[in-house]
């Protein structure tokens, strides 16, 4: 059953049984209440016709109720001894007789009640004091129980309209309030079927619930749609990656087979000839080495959501890594400023910073290479920032390389491809992203090659 026909029937249901249970009220208290009522009534007609009758009137009335038929009621007049002396009422085609004990309380207390059978049929009597005798005014007991059957009769059709109005409404009402997550059903079910990650749903003005509902999807297909096209990305890079790295790693490899298998099959080379092989080999397998290392450090850059989060003082950092480059390296500090912290990983840092550093020894033909640490950016040093700036005095990245050195086994001159890995400057990249900081590359106006590493300061 659908979600529109259960609320239809809960709201038929909810209406029906108001009424049914306002029903009951009802006809508890007019059940409770009948009889009283009709006691009431009779006494109202018997002191009516106790101060109304006259004793000469006639003894064949113009109004005649036969009691066994009709639930009106009428009027008996009797003596002090309890006789008949005018009567609106028949029965079994007579008067019906009076209890002398009602006329006799009737006569000691002025009003006197009683419920007698006439003929098998149950009436009840209220009979008020005259002069010369009682005034009774007499009904059927059954006239207490017609109006409970009408009462009923009026509130099953109450009842019975009520649920149709009600389920008329509910049906009209959750069609509307429905009609929304019919329209998502259906955006769903065309995303499942054509994979269109652009389909929305037109938000309502109104703030409630289903406007609520149809922001919160069109929000939830945007992450989707955006983590789809990032992932799309992210695997076009994996590939490319991948590519990359097994051409990278194919030269070396066919390096190391040519000379395995020109030692393994000349074992009486010249001592010089094998000597030259083994020293490629050797050279080869640093350099694979040097190439899986940096892999790895991107893998890890690539999987680690949040690096370790520790304070390192950049400054020293810098100057241990230009101490591991040796006399070509000078790192400056502006005198008398506090230390400059970043907080991350120091290991990553220490890679990053060398990679730049390595970059800048190997591209720098031979001139000493500049790194200075600070927070330039705020007064007395105090800036947002932590910066690494690494300058040499090489030739510069060619015009066109500036905004591509940072691209995984990008080089700007293909001719120097055995001297690295084309990964420095992307690890360097990918480590400042991690960290929340990022990386630029220029061309220094008076010549060499100038990259800045930005890191957000402790």
């Amino acid at each position: 059953m659908s979600a529109r026909w259960r609320l239809a029937a809960l709201g038929t249901v909810l209406a029906a049984g108001t009424v049914l249970l306002f029903a009951l009220l009802l006809v508890a208290l007019a059940t409770a209440a009948g009889p009283q009522d009709q006691d009431d009534a009779l006494d109202a007609l018997a002191t009516a016709a106790a101060a109304g009758f006259e004793p000469g009137g006639s003894a064949s009335p113009a109004i005649v109720t036969d009691l066994g038929t009709s639930l009106d009621p009428a009027v008996v007049v009797t003596d002090r001894a309890g006789e008949v002396v005018y009567s609106q009422a028949r029965i079994g085609g007579r008067p019906p007789q009076v209890p002398v004990s009602l006329v006799e309380d009737a006569l000691a207390r002025q009003v006197s009640k009683a419920t007698v059978s006439l003929a098998g049929v149950e009436v009840r009597m209220v009979g008020r004091a005259r002069p010369d005798g009682v005034a009774v005014a007499v009904q059927q007991t059954a006239y207490v129980a017609g109006q409970r059957q009408g009462l009923w009769g009026a509130v099953l059709l109450a009842a019975l309209f009520t649920a149709l109005a009600g389920a008329v409404a509910s049906w009209v009402v959750s069609g509307r309030a429905l009609r929304p997550l019919r329209d998502l059903a259906t955006t769903v079910g065309e995303v499942a079927r054509t994979g269109d990650l652009g389909r929305r749903l037109d938000v309502p003005r109104r703030s409630d619930e289903v406007g609520r509902l149809a922001r919160e999807f069109n929000a939830m297909m945007d992450r989707i749609a955006d983590g789809r096209a990032r992932l799309a990305a992210a695997l076009e890079e994996q590939k490319r990656f991948v590519a990359d790295a097994s051409h990278e790693l194919r030269t070396p490899l066919a390096t190391i087979r040519s000379n395995a298998g020109f030692l393994a099959e000349r074992p009486d080379a010249e001592p010089a000839d094998r000597a030259e092989a083994v020293a490629d080999v050797r050279a080869e397998a640093d350099r694979m080495s040097r190439l899986v290392d940096d892999l790895l450090v991107l893998a890890r850059t690539d999987a680690v959501p949040e690096p370790a989060r520790r304070p390192v003082d950049l400054g020293a950092l810098a100057a241990d890594v230009a101490r591991v480059a040796g006399a070509a390296c000078e790192v400056r500090v502006p005198p008398g400023a506090p230390a400059v912290l970043v907080l991350g990983d120091a290991d990553l840092l220490r890679r990053a910073v060398g990679c730049v550093v390595d970059n800048a020894v190997l591209h720098g033909g031979g001139a000493p290479v500049l790194v200075t640490v600070g927070r330039p950016d705020g007064p007395g040093g105090a800036g947002h920032w932590a910066v690494v700036t690494v300058r040499d005095h090489g030739p510069g990245f060619p015009p066109d390389a500036v905004g591509r050195v940072f691209e995984r086994f990008y080089r700007a001159d293909p001719a120097r491809s055995g001297r690295g890995s084309g990964l420095g400057l992307s690890i360097t990249s990918a480590v400042a992203g991690l960290h929340g900081g990022g990386v630029a590359a220029q061309n220094a106006p008076d010549g060499g090659a100038v990259v800045t590493l930005h890191l957000p300061a402790a």
